[in-house]
């Protein structure tokens, strides 16, 4: 089994050492915010995709998870914490790792700076700014 799954809290996974405190995006944020995800109740392998699954087994599973994420209250506070985590595995705020990995810079960010990626990469992709 593994580590992740044996390790979840109130049906959201959590790695163990990678915790973050109750606020780390200040005060406006929910203490918890995984109290009110949208995924606490569902099926970790959609968000976690077991290891050598198949490629059209794995986006099946991706997919489920993105519908989910898109009708979370809680998907900008997931996503800036997985980019704040530097979280390798899984769907966070409807991004896999992959696509996470490829917008947002390797090293470390500020909570602050994981909220700005979570918002670009959150914004509609009609929604383009003139430049």
């Amino acid at each position: 089994m593994p580590l992740w799954r044996r390790t979840m809290s109130a049906g959201v996974p959590v790695l163990p050492g990678r915790d973050l405190p109750p606020q780390p995006f200040g005060a406006g944020w929910p203490a918890y915010w995984r109290q009110d995800a949208a995924c606490r109740d569902g099926d970790p392998d959609a968000f976690f995709p077991p290891d050598g699954r198949n490629t059209k087994a794995r986006a099946a599973a991706e997919s489920r998870a993105r519908k989910i994420c898109s009708e979370c209250p809680v998907q900008r506070p997931c996503l800036a914490t997985a980019i704040f985590r530097q979280e390798e595995h899984g769907v966070w705020g409807g991004l896999t790792s992959d696509e996470r990995s490829s917008v947002v810079p390797r090293g470390r960010l500020s909570a602050e700076d994981a909220l700005l990626f979570a918002d670009r990469l959150l914004l509609p992709s009609s929604a383009s700014i003139a430049g």
